[in-house]
């Protein structure tokens, strides 16, 4: 004998019946389903099953117990959409500025001491040194300049 083929409990009968009774006159007042809860739950859910729908203010109670609203404060607006806009340009374009005039390094006195040497007629080993000198100048120049105005892009 299986469960199906036994008859039913005291206590399922008397489930049974609340269940009929609930189902059958849910306006009722002063029913007793507090045995039952778990049963007339799954009866109103078949029930809404078999006419697959919703009402629109169970839909929209439902929609926002799904998806809580944000506070109004949080929600964007046109102005304050603009506002923050505006406040990044402002920080874009400033980022982009220089930071004042560039300060740029005097030429040291070796450098000045080889373009003498070399502007002298006849000295042609003087160039060698010149080139040198005038090397480590360009990086110093380069630097002051990639300080102020930043490096090439």
């Amino acid at each position: 004998m299986t469960s199906e083929e036994r008859p039913p409990t005291e206590a399922e009968a008397r489930e049974a019946d609340l269940l009929a009774h609930a189902l059958e006159d849910p306006a009722r007042p002063g029913r007793d389903v507090a045995a039952v809860d778990d049963a007339l739950g799954t009866a109103w859910l078949l029930r809404a099953s078999k006419s697959a729908e919703l009402s629109e203010l169970r839909a929209r109670a439902v929609l926002k117990r799904a998806w809580p609203g944000r506070p109004r404060w949080l929600n964007p607006t046109p102005a304050a959409m603009a506002a923050l806009g505006a406040a990044a340009a402002v920080a874009a374009i400033l980022s982009l500025l220089p930071r004042g005039p560039a300060k740029l390094p005097p030429p040291p006195v070796p450098l000045l001491r080889a373009q003498v040497a070399a502007a002298r007629p006849g000295a042609q080993r003087a160039l060698a040194p010149l080139e040198a000198e005038m090397d480590a100048h360009r990086e110093r120049l380069y630097g002051a300049l990639a300080r102020a105005y930043g490096t090439r892009r």
